[in-house]
């Protein structure tokens, strides 16, 4: 097993529900970033524990970093603290989850993971 783990072919990957852990805001953040910051502040946004991914893509806003917080108020603080003050953003829109049906591969019910 440890030979396995150590050499990536075998890998571990765990589900859960964020709700049941006092995480129940998750949205969206679609953040126009200046082309020459892109790299850097996409790397920055994703060490933040609040981030659950992020990755480049195209359009207008050329960032996309989801996440999820405990309460409204502290994506608020998120994003005016965290994600405000990261070199080359000059736009954010956010787009809050209200509901999720499915993640990762997993159904939620009641914000409980459902078998599949």
């Amino acid at each position: 097993m440890d030979a396995l783990l150590s050499t990536g072919t075998l890998q571990v990957k765990t589900d859960l529900s964020p709700a049941q852990f006092g995480y129940h805001t998750s949205a969206y953040l679609w953040l126009t970033v200046a082309p020459s910051r892109l790299a850097a502040t996409g790397a920055e946004a994703s060490l933040h524990p609040e981030a659950t991914f992020a990755a480049s893509v195209t359009g207008t806003a050329n960032l996309l970093v989801t996440t999820t917080c405990r309460s409204d108020s502290d994506l608020y603080a998120y994003v005016t603290t965290r994600i405000g003050a990261l070199p080359g953003v000059h736009q954010a829109e956010i787009v809050p989850v209200l509901h999720r049906l499915k993640q990762g591969g997993t159904r939620l019910h009641d914000n409980r993971l459902m078998p599949t």
